[in-house]
């Protein structure tokens, strides 16, 4: 000690202006943002950690230190520093530490460390529009797309965070034209920010727009799991799935406590054998996901994509041994049901036990929107027309939702249970989304001929018959009609 004080001593006699730097926060925070400002990481960084590491040094250096090494790059020692800087203080200025900590842990692959530091965000102070921001960006992550709108009311103060948070809210409603929109205006963007829009381009089928947004935040920060994630489902979008499997490695080597990393690494594997047995090699991919299945064998995802293999390499029975196995191992996963739900209905022609694992699919995982759109779809061969309708319905309102015959198969229901102008406005839309369906055309057709309107009857049974309908009774009342007879 004594000589430490000897030396600083001996500094401020040779340097004055040094001793200042160190000894007064103000003017170590302004040195810092000059050199800063002036592209010197290194000089800025060298003052922060000096004064920061002074005897009696206030918060503020070390939550300024902290987003200093988040613009190097180096966010472990961010989320370290955002720690100590928390733990002397409180209030809404502790909600920011505690937030910023969030944000670097979300892009870390701590997920559930940053819900964590989120919620102690919003414990430290509820109306912190830093905490709410946050807590608001990790419900939308969850789904809970209107709660966290209405959690971003008035949280403006937080700038940046705040309008990225709301292009995630955004996107889980569903919207991701607004999305998009919402991370363009959100400048300068974060590393996170800058993933969203990645992530959003990529659902809107732009994966190669994707592309150098993930790289530019990988060369930012090589930390970065999220962006590891991101890339290898890009590569998986680009039909790259060889490429992905490295990025998914990297991800899994640097995660922690990321559940989607184990489930992403499975994605890859199951693509990768997809890819296999397209170039003729389904032998090998099938043993190589025996291998992986055998590796684990309580993980349903694993038997999920083992199914699918064998699915594609038509052995349909031993694919519902593996997802009867996945469903005993976990008895509400989601995919699993869903899987076999599909199989039983499309492949087996047993739309019954469709529906018994189609309806445990959806009470699993409600918001999915391809669940439900396949259960109506069962249900609609079971003759059970009003919860088809029920289900399709909500398939169709729901975000996320792929099958793009889903509003052809609300017209079906409707049709079946004689409900015609409700099965017109259905099938519209499902033209829209199908333009060269005869199915849709020739459900059109019955839909005015319900409804005893002879001119939509015959241009929509024409176009079915152009599309290459085959429907004997539809081509007969055709030709009656076009002959002039009425209808009855």
């Amino acid at each position: 000690m004594r000589y430490t004080t000897i030396v600083v001593l001996l500094l401020s006699l040779a340097a004055p202006g040094a001793a200042q730097t160190h000894h007064d926060p103000a003017a170590a925070l302004q040195e810092a943002d000059a050199k800063q400002k002036a592209g010197d990481l290194d000089g800025a960084l060298a003052i922060l950690k000096k004064a920061a590491e002074a005897s009696g040094a206030p918060a503020e250096l070390q939550v300024r230190l902290a987003q200093l090494y988040e613009a190097r790059g180096e966010v472990d020692l961010a989320i370290d520093t955002y720690a100590l800087a928390a733990a002397k203080l409180n209030g809404a200025a502790l909600a920011e530490a505690h937030a910023r900590r969030a944000l670097a842990q979300e892009l870390r692959g701590m997920q559930t460390a940053a819900d964590e530091s989120a919620q102690a965000a919003l414990k430290a102070d509820a109306t912190s529009a830093w905490a709410r921001a946050t807590v608001a960006r990790h419900k939308a992550k969850d789904g809970e797309g209107d709660a966290a709108l209405a959690m971003l009311d008035g949280t403006e103060a937080a700038g940046v965070v705040a309008l990225e948070a709301r292009a995630v809210a955004l996107e889980a409603k569903g919207d991701l034209a607004g999305a998009e929109k919402q991370y363009r205006e959100a400048q300068p963007a974060t590393p996170l920010g800058t993933l969203g829009l990645a992530q959003v381009l990529r659902r809107l089928g732009r994966a190669a727009e994707s592309e150098p947004l993930v790289q530019q935040v990988l060369a930012a920060v090589p930390g970065a799991v999220e962006a590891y994630k991101e890339s290898a489902r890009i590569k998986l979008a680009l039909h790259r799935p060889d490429e992905a499997l490295g990025d998914a490695a990297t991800a899994a080597a640097l995660a922690e406590g990321d559940p989607q990393v184990k489930a992403l690494s499975t994605e890859v594997a199951v693509a990768r054998a997809m890819a296999q047995i397209a170039r003729g090699e389904a032998t090998f991919a099938v043993e190589d996901l025996k291998r992986l299945r055998d590796a684990e064998p309580n993980d349903p995802d694993t038997r999920v994509g083992l199914a699918r293999a064998l699915v594609a390499t038509k052995q349909v029975d031993a694919a519902l041994v593996e997802l009867d196995a996945a469903i005993q191992a976990a008895p509400t996963h989601g995919p699993a049901l869903f899987q076999k739900g599909l199989l039983l209905h499309t492949v087996k022609g047993d739309a019954a036990g469709a529906v018994a694992a189609l309806a445990q699919a959806v009470a699993a995982e409600p918001k999915q929107a391809d669940y439900r759109a396949a259960l109506g779809a069962a249900l609609l061969d079971q003759k059970l027309f009003d919860r088809a309708v029920a289900e399709l319905e909500q398939a169709v309102a729901t975000p996320g939702l792929t099958r793009v015959d889903a509003w052809v198969l609300l017209g079906g229901a409707h049709l079946a249970a004689k409900r015609y102008p409700e099965a017109v406005v259905a099938l519209d839309k499902g033209v829209l989304a199908m333009p060269k369906s005869a199915q849709a055309q020739a459900y059109l057709a019955w839909a005015h001929f319900g409804l005893k309107d002879a001119t939509a009857f015959k241009r929509h049974a024409n176009e079915a018959k152009a599309l290459g309908i085959k429907d004997p009774t539809l081509l007969d009342y055709l030709k009656r009609i076009e002959a002039g007879e009425p209808i009855k």
